[in-house]
């Protein structure tokens, strides 16, 4: 898997797999996580997401959860993107 770091505040280009690790107002961190999932032998693929779901207490533990889920979905270029609440709008 090839992983793209983003500077802090910067958004994933659209339609691209990424992993949004969120600041929170408390201090934990959230993910909001988007993968073009293409597993097996078929050439099929299925979009998937992850929005909120646990909250993590340092942005290592965050990144490493998003890490672990991209990888599960089989993300080849994977964006990860360090933001604050005001910089997620969808």
């Amino acid at each position: 898997m090839e992983i793209i770091k983003l500077p802090a505040g910067e958004l994933a280009p659209d339609e691209s797999d990424c992993v949004r690790i969120i600041r929170l107002p408390t201090g934990d961190y959230e993910l909001n996580c988007n993968a073009l999932q293409s597993c097996g032998d078929g050439d099929e693929t299925e979009s998937v997401s992850l929005i909120g779901g646990d909250h993590y207490a340092t942005y290592d533990l965050a990144e490493a959860a998003g890490l672990a889920w991209a990888n599960e979905h089989c993300a080849q270029r994977l964006y990860i993107c360090d933001l604050d609440p005001s910089d997620v709008t969808d």
